[in-house]
């Protein structure tokens, strides 16, 4: 007896550790979302402009899921530590790398872009099949937790950013501390990943084992991957370019700012209440977050974009955009088992990074030739909707 409870606080223990840590390695590589904090400083200091810091951003996005596709299977072979490790090291070679680049942008290309893209990529399975191992039958609040880390790291550093920016740091040496801090935060955070000893997640709610190619045939992971993209086309276009869309609606430095922040802590609370949702009432859920999702780009699209107006929608498109990393990756665990979550929720995250090269360069180039830079996001989202209203309900696993 003794034994067993000893060895029962000990794998309690190691569950909440695992938590935190994941928490903790989300945050850090979250801080992509702060990206459009540097824009404006990046124009200013080197001549880059929107369209061409959009790109990067894009870059690092469609890298970041690229390598994902790859670093869920090796998360499933090797473990998380090891994965998580590597990860960290990506972070901290890429943003050191554009922290030397002198303005280049074709180094930032390859700093924050491809090699900082492919360390998130790495790092971003790890914690995220980690915490469903030890939460099988809450799969969409711990997917929810673990993930709002992603959104909560950009507050930090959007609003710490600007501070140092404002106090006259170039915007090189900012990303220099990034890429030390983060880098060595994640490369920590990894060492305390653990998964159960005897994990048997993966007999709950399990269909019949399939070939992976067949599962990436079939109509579920099609319409995962579609609306993925258009969930995540309209927040990626906004996030990238929020800072300077927020000055040309009349906003201060520090009130454009401010809605930087706003993104991350509705994308973070998003990842938490629609989680919640999800395992209220499933899949049902995608439509209400698409919902919300079009109803914060019609306000920024109907040029109601000043004061209060511009926060509403920028909460409103943030935490609908945080809600779609819960959904379809509790979705995939719902349509597939929980065994899934490594190797066929990464392909359904490609249309995140499809969406990545196109949302934020378009939306660059829309805020220089438009009055309506957000329409494009607009209209995807409501492609999506009545997509999504069209369709059959998904498949569930049977057991």
């Amino acid at each position: 007896v003794r034994c067993g409870l000893f060895f029962g606080k000990k794998s309690s223990m190691k569950r909440w550790l695992s938590v935190v840590a994941s928490v903790i390695m989300q945050s850090c590589l979250g801080v992509v979302y702060a990206w459009s904090t540097f824009v404006p400083a990046l124009k200013q200091a080197h001549g880059i402009k929107p369209s061409q810091a959009g790109l990067v951003f894009g870059v690092c996005i469609a890298s970041f899921t690229l390598v994902m596709t790859g670093g869920g299977a090796l998360q499933k072979r090797y473990g998380p530590r090891p994965v998580g490790l590597l990860s960290g090291v990506l972070f901290l070679a890429g943003y050191l790398t554009a922290s030397y680049s002198g303005g280049s942008v074709a180094m930032l290309f390859v700093g924050a872009g491809v090699i900082a893209g492919a360390g998130i990529g790495l790092g971003y399975a790890c914690p995220l099949a980690t915490g469903i191992a030890w939460f099988p039958r809450h799969r969409g609040l711990i997917t929810g937790v673990t993930v709002a880390g992603f959104g909560l790291g950009a507050v930090f550093v959007s609003k710490i950013s600007h501070q140092l920016l404002s106090q006259g740091m170039p915007v090189l040496t900012v990303f220099r501390l990034i890429g030390l801090v983060g880098g060595g935060m994640t490369i920590a955070a990894s060492l305390f990943l653990f998964l159960p000893e005897a994990d048997h997640s993966h007999t709950a709610g399990r269909r019949p084992d399939h070939d992976l190619l067949q599962v990436l045939r079939g109509e579920d992971f099609w319409r995962l991957f579609a609306v993925m993209f258009c969930g995540t086309f309209g927040g990626l276009l906004i996030v990238a370019n929020l800072k300077p869309m927020g000055l040309s609606s009349g906003l201060s430095v520090s009130e454009a700012t401010f809605a930087v922040m706003l993104f991350a802590i509705g994308n973070a609370a998003g990842r938490i209440g629609w989680g919640m949702l999800y395992d209220r009432i499933g899949s049902r859920v995608i439509v209400w977050c698409l919902l919300v999702l079009g109803l914060g780009a019609g306000i920024l699209v109907l040029r109601h974009s000043s004061g209060a107006m511009f926060y509403l929608s920028t909460f409103l498109v943030a935490f609908a955009f945080g809600g779609c990393f819960v959904l379809f990756a509790a979705q995939v665990t719902t349509c597939f088992g929980s065994h899934r979550i490594g190797d066929v929720y990464p392909f359904v995250f490609l249309g995140y990074g499809i969406a990545g090269l196109a949302g934020p360069p378009i939306g660059g180039w829309m805020l220089h030739v438009s009055k309506a830079p957000v329409l494009p996001a607009a209209c995807v989202v409501l492609v999506s909707l009545a997509g999504t209203l069209l369709a059959r309900p998904f498949r569930e696993a049977s057991a």
